[in-house]
């Protein structure tokens, strides 16, 4: 149940990645026009934490990848937009840097309604950043809703066809074919993929299980040769607000769901939502406070040990001890890492 783990080629020089970017600053970029700016994004956060970061990251021999969000950028237009690519540029120059996250659940809620919307900010992101890093990986996670509904030969009138019809109707933009085009553009490295499961009891309503989903949906995967286009992973939140709740019973089945399934089924690795953020008022994370270990967290060192390739999220502005003791913590059961930009 071990995933590859991803080649990095070397890391191109700091100097090389400045010099890059100058020679960006001034260039249009496609897709992008003034008059159709969107509201301003958020000013850069200073740079010095993010740098910080990713050095001791490094230094406990995880893979970093940096993480931005550079749709609202594109949006609002080129200057926002090269702002942000500079500064992933200069991250992804550091030691240890395998690559760059440009969205965020692209396609899903974000604006990003239209396929040609979708293929023109992957063609203009991918341009700018093959000149301003050219040996970072470009990554890009993606839900795609219809995956869930066990996908195959379904009879017209069942509740799986049913469940596609409505995630085609809400989200066009991520229907299976849509995904097919733009991983074909080859804007993209790595795709994170959540596969878009319901719930337990849904599927026991249909007379399946959600493994069985899960299976059916990496089997789609496959079957319509997404690994031939991208370095294919899963994403999965399994983080808890405060002290895990569930038993080992119930930890041991999520992993197996979402992370064991996935990396016997193609996916090379599994993207797991993460360490110590704020979400909607609420701190969430995957060990107990105080860095105490639970059922869920057990299970990750485990997998670690026998060699999977875990990926999560961490931000130096929000950790649980400190930012030292909290990345050597995340070494124990992780081999990568997404560092934020400060892009906002």
């Amino acid at each position: 149940m071990s995933g590859r783990p991803l080649f990095i080629p070397a890391r191109v020089g700091s100097a090389l990645a400045v010099m890059a970017t100058a020679a960006l600053a001034s260039c249009a970029i496609p897709g992008v026009s003034a008059h159709d700016e969107a509201p301003a994004p958020r000013p850069l956060a200073p740079v010095g934490d993010y740098v910080r970061a990713v050095n001791i990251a490094h230094a406990d021999h995880l893979r970093v990848w940096i993480e931005t969000d550079l749709v609202e950028r594109w949006e609002a237009g080129p200057s926002w937009f090269m702002a942000g690519i500079r500064r992933a540029a200069f991250l992804a120059s550091q030691p240890g840097v395998a690559g760059i996250k440009v969205a965020d659940e692209l396609g899903y809620n974000d604006g990003m309604d239209t396929p040609a919307k979708i293929r023109r900010f992957l063609s203009a992101t991918a341009k700018a950043l093959h000149a301003a890093a050219p040996r970072a990986r470009i990554l890009v996670d993606m839900v795609v809703p219809e995956l869930g509904c066990t996908p195959g030969d379904q009879p017209f009138d069942s509740p799986a066809a049913s469940c596609a019809h409505e995630a085609l109707e809400q989200f066009p933009q991520l229907a299976l074919p849509q995904v097919d085009s733009y991983l074909r553009l080859h804007a993209i490295d790595v795709l994170d993929l959540s596969t878009g499961l319901l719930s337990d009891g849904t599927y026991l309503a249909w007379g399946t299980t959600v493994d069985a989903a899960q299976r059916a949906a990496w089997r789609e995967v496959a079957w319509r040769g997404w690994p031939r286009l991208v370095y294919l992973q899963a994403r999965k939140a399994l983080a808890h607000p405060g002290s895990y709740s569930g038993t080992q019973a119930q930890a041991g089945a999520d992993l197996r769901t979402f992370v064991d399934i996935p990396l016997s089924s193609g996916a090379h690795a599994v993207d797991v939502w993460t360490w110590h953020q704020e979400y909607d008022g609420t701190v969430y994370q995957l060990v107990n406070p105080g860095l105490r270990p639970n059922a869920l967290w057990a299970g990750l060192v485990r997998r670690h040990r026998a060699h999977d390739v875990l990926f999560t999220h961490m931000s130096p502005h929000s950790l649980e001890s400190g930012l030292r003791t909290d990345l050597a913590a995340i070494a124990t059961a992780f081999t990568d890492i997404f560092l934020p930009a400060g892009t906002g």
